[in-house]
């Protein structure tokens, strides 16, 4: 059998990911969302915050952003509809024609791009090898992986705002609204969906902070 390259492009478990795997190691087993029914209940959320928590607080510092706005966007993502829709979804764009881009499809928990996570763990989105995109796949299913993922993502994408050296500690909850909507929308987050998803965010958000104590 051939060793899985560990450098150039065709490295398949680089070292972010390494990096993500060894932290994860550390810290409690993560509880994962709904894969088989739907649900849309708060007491859920809650539980998967809570159950989560000190994930995402090491998430969250390792990130360099409060431990709220992560338990924020789990809170908007980890109910709704059941997670083997997103592998049919997956799996259809992969093998029909005329249909989307597969790597578009969001999966895991926090509902992340396949592509948004291959960036985030430093792949080329645009020439990923099959087992790299193999890796990237299992990583955002994995709920512990999928929120340090999802949290280097939001951090990302914290970096491009106007509020890129602003302290965790001191983020306005008005820029966390905004890091929402960033999250939702990417570069379109002043569309009226990502605004909407922002205000969603805003909403729950101390609830999603009271799931963390």
């Amino acid at each position: 059998m051939d060793a899985i390259p560990t450098q150039g492009s065709n490295v398949v478990a680089n070292e972010a990911l390494t990096r993500i795997q060894t932290r994860v190691d550390g810290l409690p087993e993560a509880a994962g969302g709904n894969y088989w029914l739907p649900s849309n209940s708060d007491d859920e959320r809650h539980k998967h915050i809570s159950d989560n928590r000190e994930l995402i607080k090491a998430a969250a510092k390792d990130s360099g952003l409060p431990p709220e706005m992560i338990a924020g966007i789990a809170w908007q993502e980890v109910q709704g509809d059941p997670g083997w829709l997103d592998d049919l979804a997956y799996e259809g764009r992969q093998n029909l024609p005329g249909t989307d881009d597969p790597d578009r499809t969001s999966m895991g928990p926090m509902s992340i791009q396949v592509r948004r996570a291959a960036e985030v763990l430093g792949y080329d989105p645009h020439h990923l090898t099959d087992m790299q995109r193999e890796q990237i796949v299992s990583a955002i299913k994995d709920p512990a992986k999928n929120i340090f993922i999802s949290s280097e993502y939001l951090a990302q994408l914290k970096a491009e705002s106007g509020f890129a050296d602003t302290p965790p500690e001191q983020m306005t909850r008005e820029q966390m609204k905004e890091l929402a909507a960033r999250y939702n929308g990417g570069p379109y987050y002043e569309s009226a969906a990502a605004q909407a998803y922002g205000r969603g965010f805003d909403s729950k958000l101390d609830d999603a902070k009271g799931a963390l104590q």
